[in-house]
């Protein structure tokens, strides 16, 4: 699998797991900065990666091994914790 698209699809991950509960705060009628902060930002990731992985062509995008691997522990980490989240209210 080409690099850019794990790259795309762990940023992607991570803005949904941020940007999901916090619509569903809003949803609920909870307001404010922290949680509009949080639904801009994650969904703001989700429309980047996908556009970096629509526009970017695969054979000239460059990342690092380690870099990638952080970014999928990363992406594990945060579904990680919003299961948790979910799981504990």
């Amino acid at each position: 699998m080409r690099r850019l698209y794990i790259h795309s699809a762990t940023l992607a991950v991570i803005g949904v797991s941020l940007g999901g509960p916090a619509v569903r705060s809003l949803i609920a009628g909870e307001w404010g900065i922290s949680i509009l902060l949080m639904t801009i930002g994650g969904w703001g990731l989700v429309f980047g990666a996908g556009y970096q992985s629509l526009r970017t062509d695969p054979d000239n995008f460059s990342i690092s091994t380690g870099l990638l691997v952080i970014n999928i522990v990363a992406a594990c980490m945060v579904v990680l914790g919003t299961l948790l989240s979910a799981v504990s209210s």
